[in-house]
Protein backbone atom coordinates (compact mmCIF):
# COMPACT_ATOMS: atom_id res chain seq x y z
CA UNK A 1 0.00 0.00 0.00
CA UNK A 2 1.09 3.65 -1.10
CA UNK A 3 1.62 6.62 1.45
CA UNK A 4 -1.70 7.46 -0.88
CA UNK A 5 -3.48 4.82 -0.16
CA UNK A 6 -2.99 4.84 3.66
CA UNK A 7 -6.24 5.31 5.73
CA UNK A 8 -6.25 9.48 7.05
CA UNK A 9 -6.52 8.93 10.69
CA UNK A 10 -10.69 9.29 10.64
CA UNK A 11 -12.23 9.12 7.38
CA UNK A 12 -15.49 11.14 7.82
CA UNK A 13 -18.48 11.29 5.91
CA UNK A 14 -17.35 14.78 4.63
CA UNK A 15 -14.28 12.64 2.66
CA UNK A 16 -17.48 11.12 0.78
CA UNK A 17 -19.69 13.59 -0.41
CA UNK A 18 -21.24 12.14 -3.68
CA UNK A 19 -23.73 8.84 -1.83
CA UNK A 20 -24.43 6.46 -4.58
CA UNK A 21 -27.75 5.17 -5.01
CA UNK A 22 -28.92 2.21 -3.97
CA UNK A 23 -29.31 -0.76 -6.23
CA UNK A 24 -31.42 -3.17 -4.09
CA UNK A 25 -29.50 -6.85 -4.49
CA UNK A 26 -26.43 -4.98 -5.28
CA UNK A 27 -23.15 -7.41 -3.50
CA UNK A 28 -21.20 -5.55 -0.68
CA UNK A 29 -18.02 -5.02 -2.62
CA UNK A 30 -20.08 -3.72 -5.61
CA UNK A 31 -21.27 -0.76 -3.93
CA UNK A 32 -17.79 -0.16 -1.61
CA UNK A 33 -16.57 0.02 -5.05
CA UNK A 34 -18.31 2.59 -6.59
CA UNK A 35 -18.77 4.54 -3.49
CA UNK A 36 -14.86 4.98 -3.88
CA UNK A 37 -14.57 5.67 -7.74
CA UNK A 38 -17.55 8.39 -7.46
CA UNK A 39 -15.35 10.00 -4.15
CA UNK A 40 -12.34 9.65 -6.01
CA UNK A 41 -10.72 7.98 -2.69
CA UNK A 42 -8.24 4.72 -2.91
CA UNK A 43 -10.51 1.76 -2.35
CA UNK A 44 -7.81 0.54 0.49
CA UNK A 45 -9.12 3.65 2.17
CA UNK A 46 -12.62 3.02 2.42
CA UNK A 47 -11.80 -0.56 3.32
CA UNK A 48 -9.25 0.74 5.71
CA UNK A 49 -11.84 2.50 7.69
CA UNK A 50 -14.37 0.11 8.05
CA UNK A 51 -12.29 -2.23 9.70
CA UNK A 52 -8.10 -2.08 10.11
CA UNK A 53 -7.63 -5.56 8.64
CA UNK A 54 -9.64 -5.38 5.88
CA UNK A 55 -7.53 -4.62 2.72
CA UNK A 56 -8.53 -5.30 -0.98
CA UNK A 57 -6.18 -7.41 -3.06
CA UNK A 58 -3.05 -6.92 -4.98
CA UNK A 59 -4.61 -7.07 -8.22
CA UNK A 60 -7.63 -4.90 -6.64
CA UNK A 61 -11.29 -6.48 -6.15
CA UNK A 62 -13.55 -7.40 -8.62
CA UNK A 63 -17.14 -7.31 -7.24
CA UNK A 64 -17.87 -10.67 -10.10
CA UNK A 65 -15.33 -12.36 -8.32
CA UNK A 66 -14.98 -11.59 -4.62
CA UNK A 67 -17.56 -10.31 -1.52
CA UNK A 68 -16.71 -8.07 1.07
CA UNK A 69 -17.97 -9.63 4.24
CA UNK A 70 -18.13 -7.22 7.39
CA UNK A 71 -19.11 -7.37 10.97
CA UNK A 72 -21.17 -5.26 12.71
CA UNK A 73 -18.88 -2.62 13.53
CA UNK A 74 -17.62 -2.50 10.26
CA UNK A 75 -21.18 -2.03 9.10
CA UNK A 76 -22.25 0.52 12.17
CA UNK A 77 -19.16 2.51 10.34
CA UNK A 78 -20.73 2.39 6.64
CA UNK A 79 -23.73 3.61 7.59
CA UNK A 80 -21.97 6.85 9.19
CA UNK A 81 -19.80 7.48 6.60
CA UNK A 82 -22.25 6.98 3.67
CA UNK A 83 -24.95 8.68 5.90
CA UNK A 84 -27.55 5.95 5.42
CA UNK A 85 -30.56 5.17 7.57
CA UNK A 86 -28.96 1.20 8.45
CA UNK A 87 -32.42 -0.12 7.53
CA UNK A 88 -32.14 1.54 3.75
CA UNK A 89 -28.22 -0.33 3.19
CA UNK A 90 -29.73 -3.80 4.44
CA UNK A 91 -32.38 -3.54 2.50
CA UNK A 92 -30.63 -2.76 -0.65
CA UNK A 93 -27.58 -5.00 -0.03
CA UNK A 94 -27.92 -8.59 0.86
CA UNK A 95 -24.87 -9.16 2.16
CA UNK A 96 -25.58 -6.69 5.14
CA UNK A 97 -28.40 -8.66 6.77
CA UNK A 98 -27.81 -8.66 10.24
CA UNK A 99 -27.88 -12.74 9.61
CA UNK A 100 -24.66 -12.58 6.87
CA UNK A 101 -22.50 -10.27 8.99
CA UNK A 102 -19.40 -12.10 10.23
CA UNK A 103 -18.78 -12.38 14.01
CA UNK A 104 -15.12 -10.91 13.87
CA UNK A 105 -12.97 -9.46 11.27
CA UNK A 106 -14.19 -8.21 8.76
CA UNK A 107 -12.86 -10.05 5.59
CA UNK A 108 -13.12 -10.52 1.54
CA UNK A 109 -13.86 -13.85 0.24
CA UNK A 110 -14.01 -15.34 -3.34
CA UNK A 111 -17.65 -16.13 -4.66
CA UNK A 112 -18.17 -20.20 -5.36
CA UNK A 113 -18.07 -21.15 -8.59
CA UNK A 114 -21.05 -23.50 -8.53
CA UNK A 115 -24.35 -22.76 -11.03
CA UNK A 116 -26.23 -19.66 -9.83
CA UNK A 117 -23.66 -18.45 -7.09
CA UNK A 118 -21.98 -16.04 -8.65
CA UNK A 119 -23.06 -12.66 -9.40
CA UNK A 120 -24.71 -11.20 -12.23
CA UNK A 121 -23.84 -7.83 -13.95
CA UNK A 122 -26.41 -5.29 -13.37
CA UNK A 123 -28.92 -3.54 -15.80
CA UNK A 124 -26.49 -0.31 -17.04
CA UNK A 125 -29.14 1.21 -17.95
CA UNK A 126 -31.75 1.55 -15.22
CA UNK A 127 -29.51 0.56 -12.29
CA UNK A 128 -25.94 1.80 -12.84
CA UNK A 129 -22.92 0.41 -15.27
CA UNK A 130 -20.21 -1.46 -13.31
CA UNK A 131 -22.55 -2.72 -10.64
CA UNK A 132 -22.97 -6.19 -9.52
CA UNK A 133 -25.80 -7.77 -8.49
CA UNK A 134 -26.26 -11.33 -5.25
CA UNK A 135 -26.85 -14.71 -6.63
CA UNK A 136 -29.33 -15.01 -4.20
CA UNK A 137 -30.28 -18.05 -6.26
CA UNK A 138 -30.38 -16.03 -9.60
CA UNK A 139 -28.80 -17.64 -11.81
CA UNK A 140 -30.51 -15.54 -14.57
CA UNK A 141 -33.17 -12.94 -15.39
CA UNK A 142 -34.81 -10.31 -17.07
CA UNK A 143 -34.31 -6.76 -15.77
CA UNK A 144 -37.29 -4.99 -14.29
CA UNK A 145 -36.68 -2.49 -17.37
CA UNK A 146 -37.10 -5.22 -19.87
CA UNK A 147 -34.08 -3.83 -21.78
CA UNK A 148 -31.74 -6.33 -20.77
CA UNK A 149 -31.34 -9.70 -19.66
CA UNK A 150 -28.65 -10.75 -16.94
CA UNK A 151 -27.04 -13.53 -16.60
CA UNK A 152 -24.02 -15.18 -14.03
CA UNK A 153 -22.58 -17.97 -16.05
CA UNK A 154 -19.37 -17.17 -17.37
CA UNK A 155 -17.98 -15.12 -15.49
CA UNK A 156 -21.65 -12.63 -15.82
CA UNK A 157 -23.09 -11.44 -19.32
CA UNK A 158 -25.67 -8.83 -20.35
CA UNK A 159 -28.14 -9.96 -23.44
CA UNK A 160 -29.25 -6.16 -25.38
CA UNK A 161 -33.26 -8.13 -25.65
CA UNK A 162 -34.21 -4.32 -27.54
CA UNK A 163 -34.32 -6.48 -30.67
CA UNK A 164 -36.55 -8.98 -29.48
CA UNK A 165 -39.47 -7.28 -28.63
CA UNK A 166 -41.33 -10.66 -27.55
CA UNK A 167 -38.84 -10.96 -24.56
CA UNK A 168 -40.33 -7.52 -23.39
CA UNK A 169 -43.60 -8.79 -24.03
CA UNK A 170 -43.46 -12.32 -22.10
CA UNK A 171 -41.80 -10.49 -18.92
CA UNK A 172 -45.11 -8.33 -18.69
CA UNK A 173 -46.90 -11.58 -19.17
CA UNK A 174 -44.80 -13.14 -16.14
CA UNK A 175 -45.92 -10.56 -13.92
CA UNK A 176 -49.14 -10.16 -15.07
CA UNK A 177 -49.52 -14.55 -14.72
CA UNK A 178 -47.68 -13.92 -11.07
CA UNK A 179 -50.27 -11.20 -10.46
CA UNK A 180 -53.42 -13.16 -11.45
CA UNK A 181 -52.68 -16.30 -9.60
CA UNK A 182 -50.41 -16.01 -6.96
CA UNK A 183 -46.74 -17.18 -6.29
CA UNK A 184 -47.48 -20.77 -7.58
CA UNK A 185 -47.10 -18.84 -10.98
CA UNK A 186 -43.78 -18.36 -11.06
CA UNK A 187 -43.11 -21.98 -9.60
CA UNK A 188 -44.69 -22.99 -12.54
CA UNK A 189 -42.58 -20.40 -14.74
CA UNK A 190 -39.37 -22.25 -13.40
CA UNK A 191 -40.99 -25.59 -14.38
CA UNK A 192 -41.83 -24.57 -18.08
CA UNK A 193 -38.17 -22.66 -18.45
CA UNK A 194 -37.05 -26.38 -17.22
CA UNK A 195 -39.09 -27.78 -19.64
CA UNK A 196 -38.21 -25.46 -22.48
CA UNK A 197 -34.34 -25.39 -21.71
CA UNK A 198 -34.36 -29.23 -22.12
CA UNK A 199 -35.56 -29.22 -25.56
CA UNK A 200 -33.35 -26.35 -26.87
CA UNK A 201 -30.74 -28.74 -25.38
CA UNK A 202 -31.69 -31.57 -26.62
CA UNK A 203 -31.65 -30.02 -30.45
CA UNK A 204 -34.61 -32.45 -31.65
CA UNK A 205 -37.05 -29.29 -32.09
CA UNK A 206 -34.40 -27.87 -33.92
CA UNK A 207 -37.06 -24.52 -32.95
CA UNK A 208 -36.32 -21.88 -36.06
CA UNK A 209 -37.97 -18.97 -33.98
CA UNK A 210 -35.19 -19.64 -31.50
CA UNK A 211 -32.18 -19.09 -33.77
CA UNK A 212 -33.74 -16.55 -35.61
CA UNK A 213 -34.07 -14.88 -32.08
CA UNK A 214 -30.33 -15.49 -31.15
CA UNK A 215 -29.27 -13.71 -34.90
CA UNK A 216 -31.71 -11.13 -33.73
CA UNK A 217 -29.72 -10.53 -30.30
CA UNK A 218 -26.45 -10.72 -32.18
CA UNK A 219 -25.61 -13.98 -30.11
CA UNK A 220 -25.00 -16.50 -33.19
CA UNK A 221 -21.19 -17.19 -31.61
CA UNK A 222 -22.72 -18.03 -28.32
CA UNK A 223 -26.28 -19.47 -28.65
CA UNK A 224 -26.37 -21.27 -25.55
CA UNK A 225 -25.77 -18.04 -23.84
CA UNK A 226 -28.45 -16.71 -25.27
CA UNK A 227 -30.66 -19.61 -24.28
CA UNK A 228 -32.41 -18.72 -21.07
CA UNK A 229 -33.82 -15.53 -22.46
CA UNK A 230 -34.95 -16.37 -26.27
CA UNK A 231 -36.84 -19.44 -24.52
CA UNK A 232 -38.87 -16.98 -22.39
CA UNK A 233 -42.01 -16.32 -24.44
CA UNK A 234 -42.36 -19.83 -24.69
CA UNK A 235 -42.03 -20.41 -20.91
CA UNK A 236 -44.71 -18.25 -20.33
CA UNK A 237 -46.74 -20.02 -22.51
CA UNK A 238 -46.34 -23.76 -21.18
CA UNK A 239 -46.55 -22.50 -17.71
CA UNK A 240 -49.83 -21.19 -18.35
CA UNK A 241 -50.91 -24.15 -19.68
CA UNK A 242 -49.82 -26.06 -16.25
CA UNK A 243 -51.36 -23.94 -14.59
CA UNK A 244 -54.73 -24.82 -16.33
CA UNK A 245 -53.63 -28.87 -15.54
CA UNK A 246 -53.26 -27.92 -11.64
CA UNK A 247 -57.22 -26.92 -11.50
CA UNK A 248 -57.64 -29.71 -13.69
CA UNK A 249 -55.82 -32.17 -11.92
CA UNK A 250 -57.75 -32.94 -8.99
CA UNK A 251 -60.91 -32.96 -11.12
CA UNK A 252 -62.39 -36.30 -12.43
CA UNK A 253 -61.43 -37.46 -15.73
CA UNK A 254 -58.55 -35.38 -15.52
CA UNK A 255 -56.04 -36.86 -18.33
CA UNK A 256 -52.34 -36.18 -18.22
CA UNK A 257 -51.94 -37.54 -22.10
CA UNK A 258 -54.52 -35.02 -23.20
CA UNK A 259 -53.16 -32.25 -21.70
CA UNK A 260 -49.87 -33.29 -23.50
CA UNK A 261 -51.89 -33.26 -26.34
CA UNK A 262 -52.80 -29.98 -25.69
CA UNK A 263 -49.20 -28.76 -25.34
CA UNK A 264 -48.15 -29.35 -28.90
CA UNK A 265 -49.56 -26.22 -29.88
CA UNK A 266 -47.37 -24.55 -27.51
CA UNK A 267 -44.40 -26.49 -28.89
CA UNK A 268 -42.19 -24.41 -31.12
CA UNK A 269 -41.78 -27.23 -33.76
CA UNK A 270 -46.49 -27.86 -33.30
CA UNK A 271 -45.59 -31.20 -32.03
CA UNK A 272 -43.79 -33.21 -29.78
CA UNK A 273 -41.73 -36.13 -30.14
CA UNK A 274 -41.52 -38.81 -27.76
CA UNK A 275 -38.31 -38.49 -26.70
CA UNK A 276 -38.73 -35.26 -25.83
CA UNK A 277 -42.21 -35.79 -23.67
CA UNK A 278 -39.93 -36.78 -21.29
CA UNK A 279 -39.03 -33.54 -19.14
CA UNK A 280 -43.07 -33.42 -19.42
CA UNK A 281 -43.08 -37.44 -18.02
CA UNK A 282 -41.07 -35.99 -15.35
CA UNK A 283 -43.07 -33.34 -14.43
CA UNK A 284 -46.40 -34.97 -14.96
CA UNK A 285 -44.95 -37.60 -12.27
CA UNK A 286 -45.27 -34.78 -9.44
CA UNK A 287 -48.25 -32.64 -9.91
CA UNK A 288 -50.28 -36.25 -11.15
CA UNK A 289 -53.69 -36.68 -11.29
CA UNK A 290 -55.34 -37.19 -7.77
CA UNK A 291 -58.20 -36.94 -5.43
CA UNK A 292 -59.59 -33.61 -5.12
CA UNK A 293 -58.74 -32.43 -1.05
CA UNK A 294 -59.07 -28.94 0.92
CA UNK A 295 -55.33 -27.42 0.90
CA UNK A 296 -54.02 -25.77 4.11
CA UNK A 297 -53.79 -22.15 3.78
CA UNK A 298 -55.69 -18.76 5.27
CA UNK A 299 -55.59 -17.02 1.31
CA UNK A 300 -56.21 -18.11 -1.68
CA UNK A 301 -52.59 -17.82 -2.82
CA UNK A 302 -51.50 -20.03 0.17
CA UNK A 303 -53.72 -22.97 -0.69
CA UNK A 304 -52.44 -22.80 -4.22
CA UNK A 305 -48.79 -23.18 -3.47
CA UNK A 306 -49.86 -26.06 -0.71
CA UNK A 307 -51.38 -27.49 -3.79
CA UNK A 308 -47.63 -27.93 -5.10
CA UNK A 309 -45.63 -31.57 -4.82
CA UNK A 310 -43.14 -30.85 -1.52
CA UNK A 311 -40.27 -30.27 -3.95
CA UNK A 312 -41.52 -26.56 -4.76
CA UNK A 313 -39.86 -25.08 -1.70
CA UNK A 314 -41.34 -21.62 -1.00
CA UNK A 315 -38.97 -18.82 -2.13
CA UNK A 316 -36.94 -17.05 0.08
CA UNK A 317 -38.11 -13.52 -1.50
CA UNK A 318 -41.13 -12.71 -3.59
CA UNK A 319 -40.20 -11.71 -6.74
CA UNK A 320 -40.21 -13.20 -10.75
CA UNK A 321 -37.64 -16.34 -11.14
CA UNK A 322 -37.70 -16.87 -7.22
CA UNK A 323 -39.65 -19.77 -6.86
CA UNK A 324 -37.59 -23.06 -7.28
CA UNK A 325 -38.49 -25.70 -10.13
CA UNK A 326 -39.35 -29.01 -8.96
CA UNK A 327 -37.36 -30.13 -12.23
CA UNK A 328 -33.66 -30.57 -10.64
CA UNK A 329 -31.75 -30.80 -14.12
CA UNK A 330 -29.29 -28.16 -14.28
CA UNK A 331 -28.84 -26.66 -17.19
CA UNK A 332 -25.16 -26.99 -18.30
CA UNK A 333 -25.51 -30.67 -17.96
CA UNK A 334 -25.94 -33.67 -19.83
CA UNK A 335 -29.06 -34.18 -20.35
CA UNK A 336 -29.03 -37.88 -18.82
CA UNK A 337 -26.04 -37.43 -16.76
CA UNK A 338 -25.76 -37.16 -13.07
CA UNK A 339 -23.05 -35.54 -10.75
CA UNK A 340 -22.94 -37.75 -8.19
CA UNK A 341 -25.89 -40.85 -7.45
CA UNK A 342 -27.65 -39.95 -3.91
CA UNK A 343 -26.86 -42.30 -0.99
CA UNK A 344 -29.87 -42.45 0.14
CA UNK A 345 -31.81 -43.37 -3.06
CA UNK A 346 -29.66 -44.50 -5.11
CA UNK A 347 -30.64 -41.47 -7.53
CA UNK A 348 -33.86 -43.09 -7.94
CA UNK A 349 -35.86 -40.12 -6.01
CA UNK A 350 -37.21 -37.12 -8.33
CA UNK A 351 -35.31 -34.90 -5.66
CA UNK A 352 -31.96 -36.88 -6.75
CA UNK A 353 -32.63 -37.97 -10.29
CA UNK A 354 -29.75 -35.41 -11.75
CA UNK A 355 -27.58 -34.57 -8.53
CA UNK A 356 -28.33 -35.44 -4.77
CA UNK A 357 -31.08 -33.15 -2.74
CA UNK A 358 -29.27 -33.14 1.09
CA UNK A 359 -33.09 -33.49 2.33
CA UNK A 360 -33.87 -37.00 0.19
CA UNK A 361 -35.25 -39.12 2.67
CA UNK A 362 -34.82 -42.59 0.38
CA UNK A 363 -37.94 -42.98 -0.63
CA UNK A 364 -38.64 -43.47 -4.50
Amino acid sequence: MTEHDRAPARLTAADLPIRVPLISGETTASFLLRTAIANGLPLPVLCGALDEDLAPPDDGLFPQREEVILTAEAFARLVALVEREPDQLTRALPGAAPDRLADAGARITPWPQDRGATPLPACPLCMEPGAWLTPDGYRWRPCGCGRRWMASDDGGYLIDTGPVPDLARALLRHRAFVHRVGHVGDALVGDAHQVMLWWWVSGQFAAEVWREREDALGMTRHRRRAAPAVVYPETLALAEAMWAWEERRRKTGASAEEWVKSVERIAPAGTIPRRERVPLRYWLEQHRAEAAGRPKGRTTPERRWNRLPALHRPPAEHGLFRAPSCLMWVYGLPLTSTSAICPQCGGKAPTCRWLPWPGCTGAR
